[in-house]
């Protein structure tokens, strides 16, 4: 069985959404197979100086810059990131998940629509400062036969079946799989990407030592 990887705190906004997405998708039988900032947004322009990136994540930048103003996230189905959790540790700054059950619920990774948006509050709001892939883990009851996420906190037994193989974006196997962060949430595995902020440690790294929930 595969181990999880190191668990972190979770947006509750961004932990909601997705269990009751899986709720959707407990009975399944079968393996699935730009515009200018806004009040309530801050200017990209700083961060993008900082922040170099080849042509497969200047597309996923190219493709959220909009996203920038949260009116036109929160339109195209992302949950409002105002007044959310923001999730940070000794490692740095995570943000507020600004979740799209339906990208979840889909079980397609598509690089330019991340399931995830990731905003630092600020004095103006929020800002954008990066996106998350996340793809549920499904697994098969083999006295069953259904595929199902998997739901409780703790591991599956050894019988049943991972059928989702560790998803990959840009060269990256995603960390995980994971357990939820709270009871309805499935294991999962995430890869988070820094397009809108530079991060030290990496941009593909968990958290961001340079940012603060405080900023």
């Amino acid at each position: 069985m595969l181990s999880p990887a190191r668990d972190r705190p979770a947006s509750k906004c961004f932990a909601a959404a997705v269990a009751i997405t899986m709720v959707t998708m407990a009975g399944c039988a079968d393996t699935p197979n730009p515009a200018g900032p806004t009040p309530g947004s801050k200017s990209p322009e700083l961060d993008l100086k900082a922040v170099e990136v080849g042509p497969e994540l200047a597309a996923v930048r190219q493709a959220t810059a909009g996203f920038h103003d949260v009116g036109t996230a929160v339109s195209a189905g992302y949950a409002s990131p105002l007044g959310g959790h923001c999730d940070e540790s000794a490692d740095g700054a995570m943000g507020v998940h600004s979740a799209k059950p339906a990208l979840i619920q889909s079980q397609v990774l598509d690089p330019q629509q991340p399931e995830v948006l990731l905003y630092l509050p600020n004095e103006d709001g929020v800002r954008l400062v990066a996106v998350e892939y996340v793809q549920p883990v499904l697994v098969r009851n083999p006295d069953t036969g259904v595929v199902a996420p998997w739901l409780p906190m703790t591991p599956w037994p050894a019988n049943h079946q991972v059928v989702t193989p560790t998803p990959r974006l840009f060269g990256q196997a995603f960390q995980g799989p994971m357990p939820g962060h709270v009871p309805g949430m499935p294991w999962h595995w995430d890869l988070h990407v820094w397009v809108w902020a530079h991060n030290p440690s990496g941009m593909f790294a968990q958290w961001n030592p340079t940012l603060s929930c405080a900023e």
